[in-house]
């Protein structure tokens, strides 16, 4: 079996983790900061559906996913199996990790494929997958910390 991880950039976020995850988890208003996937439709509840939209340069292309994890307010996570599990499987995980309480938190996301097809999915869309996430990270940093700043 091939395995292949692409990670974003860690990105330092100066509000608080219940803040972040207040944005992460607002799924309805992910187009007005999110460019790598402005369209997302779930109730974040176990094993329930996640549809979204998913920018790949030039192209918006759908993709249903399963929520498989759910940690308020550390981790949120998809998993799917394109196929059989053989052939494709992905686990994407968005991790927020205290750095200070109250002041400042730190952002991930990480996407694990496993299987036959890895090496064709990671040559074709890992550096989309890649710049997508390192756009997601910035933007959600960018909406965090506008938050803080417009609390009274």
């Amino acid at each position: 079996m091939f395995r292949h991880v692409v990670r974003s950039d860690p990105v330092t976020i100066e509000a608080p983790v219940e803040v972040v995850w207040g944005v992460l988890t607002d799924v309805a208003n992910y187009a007005e900061w999110n460019p790598f996937t402005p369209s997302v439709k779930t109730d974040l509840q176990l094993g329930s559906p996640v549809h979204m939209l998913v920018t790949m340069g030039a192209y918006r292309l759908p993709k249903t996913e399963i929520v498989c994890a759910l940690e308020p307010p550390t981790l949120l996570a998809w998993r799917t199996v394109i196929g059989a599990r053989f052939l494709l499987h992905a686990l994407r995980e968005q991790r927020l990790e205290v750095v200070n309480a109250g002041t400042t938190c730190r952002y991930v996301t990480t996407d694990e494929f496993n299987g036959l097809l890895v090496p064709l999915v990671a040559l074709l869309f890992g550096g989309f997958v890649r710049r997508g996430f390192n756009s997601v990270a910035l933007g959600l940093k960018s909406r965090a910390e506008a938050e803080v700043r417009d609390q009274p």
